[in-house]
This record gives C-alpha cells, sequence and structure tokens, in this order.
C-alpha cells in the first residue's frame, strides 16, 4: 500500500492569540506546519482575543501561506470551532502556537486513516519538552489502544497537536461545548466516545511546557479546573468513568481554594474550601481549614 493517500490535503488551524512574546513559537508552528512531507498543508491561523500584538498581526497578513481569521473575543473552543468552519480539505488537526509537528505527522495519520476506513481520528504519541529536554508523553506500556475511554483515567494521551480527523465525520460541533480548559481531555474523551479511533505509539508532535503567557499558569486555569470537570462529566461516559472524574471534583476546589489563599483572597479561599468538602471523597480536604482559620485570626488582629 502507498504511503501517500489518494488526498493528501490537511488543514491545519493555528488558535493563537498574537501575543509579542510567543512571535518566534508562533512563526516556528506555522513553518512546521506547511513543511510537512508528502501532504499539501492548508494553514489556517485564528488570532484569538484583542490583546494581539500589532506587528504580530500584520505579519500574519502578508504570509500568503495561511488563511487568517480575526475573532474580537478570546476563546480556544470558539476560535478552534471557527478554523473547523472553513475547512475544505478531507481531514483536519489543530496545533498550538508554540508547538510544533515533526516533519512527517500527518503523512503518518495519513497513512493509518488510510488503513482504518472505520476509524473517524487518528491519535499519535508526542514529545514534552522541558527546560529539562524531552520526554515520550505516553510510556510504551500504556495500553491506549485496549480501552481509550478508560485510559484517559490513567493518563491523557491526547496532546494538542498530536490528532487528525475525517472531515467528513467529525464537525464543528466537536468543539462547541468544549470547556476553556482541560480542552484535551474532553476533546480526547468525545472522540473515543463518540466514533473510532486509532491510537498510534510513534510521536508526531513536539509539545511546549512552560512557554511565556501559558494559560496553565494562570489564575483563571486553576479556578477554571471545576467547571471543566463539570463539563467533562456531562458527556455520555460510563457510570464507572463518570464517577472517577466525579471524584476528581473536590481536588480542583481545593486547589482552587489553596491559590486563593495564597495571593490572600481568604473570603474566595473559604467558598472554595467549603464547595471541596460537599464533594465525594472531599473530606481529604478537612484539614486545610486550619490554615484558613490561621490566616483569618491574623488579619483580625
Amino acid at each position: 500500500m502507498s504511503l501517500i493517500p489518494s488526498d493528501p490535503a490537511v488543514t491545519i488551524i493555528i488558535p493563537t492569540r498574537g501575543l509579542r512574546e510567543r512571535a518566534a513559537s508562533l512563526a516556528a508552528a506555522i513553518d512546521s506546519a506547511w513543511c510537512q512531507c508528502d501532504v499539501r498543508p492548508a494553514v489556517v491561523v485564528v488570532l484569538n482575543g484583542p490583546r494581539r500584538d500589532p506587528d504580530v498581526e500584520r505579519s500574519l497578513r502578508s504570509d500568503r501561506r495561511v488563511t487568517l481569521l480575526v475573532r474580537e473575543t478570546a476563546s480556544l473552543p470558539a476560535a478552534l470551532a471557527a478554523g473547523r468552519g472553513v475547512v475544505a480539505t478531507p481531514s483536519f488537526t489543530a496545533l498550538d502556537d508554540d508547538d510544533l509537528l515533526l516533519p512527517h505527522a500527518l503523512s503518518l495519520r495519513l497513512h493509518a486513516l488510510e488503513q482504518r476506513p472505520e476509524c473517524a481520528a487518528v491519535v499519535t504519541n508526542g514529545w514534552r519538552r522541558t527546560s529539562a529536554g524531552d520526554a515520550l508523553h505516553v510510556a510504551p506500556l500504556e495500553n491506549v489502544s485496549a480501552d481509550p475511554v478508560r485510559a484517559m483515567l490513567a493518563h491523557n494521551w491526547l496532546l494538542p497537536g498530536s490528532w487528525l480527523c475525517r472531515s467528513d465525520r467529525v464537525g464543528t460541533d466537536i468543539f462547541e461545548q468544549m470547556p476553556d480548559f482541560l480542552e484535551c481531555t474532553y476533546l480526547g474523551l468525545r472522540l473515543a466516545s463518540e466514533h473510532r479511533i486509532v491510537w498510534l505509539d510513534t510521536p508526531s508532535v513536539i509539545y511546549t511546557v512552560g512557554s511565556p503567557g501559558a494559560e496553565s499558569s494562570s489564575r483563571a486555569y486553576v479556578l477554571g479546573q471545576v467547571a471543566a470537570l463539570r463539563r467533562i462529566i456531562a458527556l455520555p461516559l460510563p457510570d464507572d468513568v463518570r464517577r472517577a472524574l466525579r471524584a476528581r471534583v473536590a481536588g480542583a476546589y481545593h486547589a482552587a481554594a489553596h491559590h486563593e489563599r495564597e495571593r490572600g483572597a481568604l473570603g474566595a479561599a473559604w467558598r472554595w474550601h467549603a464547595r471541596s468538602l460537599l464533594e465525594p471523597s472531599g473530606w481529604r480536604y478537612a484539614p486545610f481549614m486550619r490554615h484558613l482559620v490561621r490566616d483569618t485570626l491574623r488579619r483580625l488582629r
């Protein structure tokens, strides 16, 4: 069988806030998408929100390799949906503006879908890049293929740029209920529970951890975990999977309480903590109350 699919055209959606401090990584992401081997890439960049740097926007507007969409309201799910809305190729994927596709990433995925016509999507392994170097995202002994939905409970196997979907089977609606955070967990569970997918151990993307302006280090990310988990729990998942996810809500409330205490917002910390105690297994976080009591008493002195 030929390694080149019958129609090797792929759309790569790159959502970006267009920040000056990520201009170089955005340019590298576009290059990695445009220089894919044995495919015809169509790069769609979605400028996501009002914080975009004018120089970054001008550079994108002058780049003939990309189709540029501009959104005034920042929302990753909406940006992905906007990009999906202009897809005119048989398959599509997405890439964060600080990540890189390896040279044969898309041809590898297309070939996997050619071999598995019953599958709507393919997901591959990837490299996590930190200041300490690169590490494989999913260890070789983790068996994602056997039960992708339950495998997600042990390890989030879907990286932002590691998947490829058939356009005639996966529509814009895949992004419409996506939470602003934990979006990869949501997308992986939706794909695995609603469609047949194929998993490849071969890494095809480099996922960068700790980039400037990363949402994962923001207050909004910490405080948004509860809402994101509840959106994921609302998916049509097996009962045991839903129970396991529900058990994580208490930890998300606790993380929010800890974050607010660290920044001195004791009222908010108390509210988050009280909610954690009402969740299944929330009793584990009861000892945190002594820190809140101590801090409150100190403030009253």
